[in-house]
């Protein structure tokens, strides 16, 4: 036995943002350079990038990681336009991910993924 449907004739449709409105985002491809390999690499970035920028400006930066090849140390985070340079100013300034000393440097910025995800191949 079916239940019958009850439909909601003050139900408002929800309306997309316009591209105009959207958060547009880039994904920078980085490279860890090291004598050892880091193990925890990528979320030890990530960590290390949000204390640099602060509370606020890590939540507007919006940084996730994407993808990470540990073999190459390289990877690829997603960030938002207005922050691309702050975060390789990040990359400048950290020195040590999980006790071991690193560099970390900027291969590509890209606004399509299947570009960056190319250079981490």
């Amino acid at each position: 036995m079916k239940k019958p449907q009850i439909k909601n004739k003050n139900k408002q449709k929800v309306n997309p943002l316009k591209p105009s409105m959207r958060e547009k985002k880039r994904y920078m491809v980085y490279e860890i350079m090291s004598n050892q390999p880091v193990k925890g690499a990528d979320k030890a970035l990530i960590t290390r990038i949000k204390e640099l920028l602060g509370v606020f400006s890590a939540s507007k930066a919006g940084v996730t990681s994407v993808k990470y090849n540990s073999t190459k140390q390289r990877g690829v985070l997603r960030v938002d336009r207005k922050f691309v340079d702050q975060i390789r100013s990040c990359f400048v300034m950290i020195k040590n991910l999980n006790n071991q000393e690193v560099l970390i440097r900027t291969l590509r910025v890209s606004g399509m993924l299947n570009k960056a995800k190319e250079e981490v191949k």
